[in-house]
């Protein structure tokens, strides 16, 4: 494959780690870390520890919450992403009485279609590029429905041009639910696995993560506020850019002031904290808003910040239907749309 190519392949497969302001770009198949749902990129795009029986995309981010009351539920979710680009997934979910409950999803992103050429500038064709994903998921409840655990299985592989590679993860989660406190807890490992062929000759990491989330309905406010910490792993996401922008000079020796160890402990701390709150006025309407302190500090602009960190959406709820939309903030170029609708396929025989 000849240098032009090569390159736009890279850019591409980059794409997601860049826009989702992941810690360095380091890692093979990002569409795995991409939001599941316009109600999930809303809350800002990480794991949502949500316990509801009308919400049929979560159990592919937290395959813990599945439970017998969401059999049947099927959920659609895609997302206008950027130029010819576009993901989504399509999940069902299915109880089997002795067993447990069972998510079979479909995810993918698909980039377009490019122009191949050779050193001189010369067309030589076309080419497509896309990532796909195949996810079962189990999950049981346990102690009276305090305690529930679950897993996804996850088969993938990407096509570029003439590169291929594929893989496998698990992720494990956990969550304890009490109903009289309207409070949920998850734990989740994120995309334990490995990439089976190689675009190279060299194995490259997978986009692991280790979350744990917080969330909790407030008793007399229609407010759920939710509190999630990523990349526990690791202490330090930032990197030093010795191009940075915002870097403080020294006017003598004209080289970088660090900051002060109180303030880098801060700026890392809340680097690990996504906050997000979902307000519910009346029993058809959800909003939801967020903000991510890590992706706003990687992805601001020297001339101006705007809405880099923020995201926010809209639910509709008619009966057994769910419609959501939501708009994430990952940089100053371009705001992706994300719709999600879903249902449930055995309330539509119900009396």
């Amino acid at each position: 494959m000849k240098l032009q190519k090569r390159l736009l392949l890279i850019l591409y497969c980059g794409l997601c780690s860049m826009l989702f302001a992941q810690t360095g770009g380091k890692t093979v198949f990002n569409f795995l870390d991409m939001p599941v749902s316009a109600r999930v990129s809303a809350l800002g795009g990480r794991l949502v520890s949500i316990r509801e029986n009308t919400d049929y995309s979560l159990p592919i981010l937290n395959p813990s919450m599945l439970n017998q009351q969401l059999s049947t539920g099927v959920a659609f979710n895609c997302v206008d992403y950027f130029s010819d680009a576009v993901y989504g997934h399509f999940n069902y979910m299915h109880h089997f009485s002795k067993v447990g409950t069972f998510n079979f999803a479909f995810q993918f992103a698909t980039y377009g279609s490019f122009v191949e050429t050779n050193e001189f500038g010369e067309e030589l064709g076309t080419f497509t590029a896309g990532d796909y994903g195949l996810i079962v998921g189990y999950g049981r409840e346990l102690v009276d429905s305090m305690f529930s655990l679950g897993m996804n299985l996850k088969l993938f592989f990407s096509d570029y041009a003439h590169y291929f590679s594929s893989g496998m993860a698990v992720d494990f989660a956990a969550s304890y639910y009490c109903l009289p406190k309207n409070i949920s807890l998850t734990l989740l490992l994120k995309n334990i696995g490995v990439q089976f062929n190689p675009y190279d000759a060299k194995r490259e990491k997978l986009p692991f993560d280790i979350q744990l989330a917080f969330s909790q309905r407030l008793k007399h406010l229609p407010v759920r506020y939710n509190i999630i910490l990523h990349h526990l792993y690791t202490w330090k996401m930032s990197y030093d850019d010795p191009t940075d922008p915002f870097a403080v000079i020294d006017a003598v020796t004209n080289t970088k002031v660090e900051q002060g160890k109180g303030r880098q402990f801060f700026d890392n701390m809340f680097r690990h904290f996504t906050f997000a709150l979902e307000i519910l006025p009346v029993k058809y309407i959800s909003i939801q808003v967020a903000f991510d302190y890590n992706t706003r500090k990687q992805m601001r602009s020297y001339d101006r910040k705007g809405m880099v960190g923020f995201s926010y959406g809209l639910g509709v709820h008619i009966r057994n239907i769910n419609v959501y939309y939501a708009r994430s903030h990952n940089n100053l170029a371009s705001t992706p749309n994300h719709f999600t609708f879903s249902t449930q396929i055995n309330s539509f025989f119900k009396k």
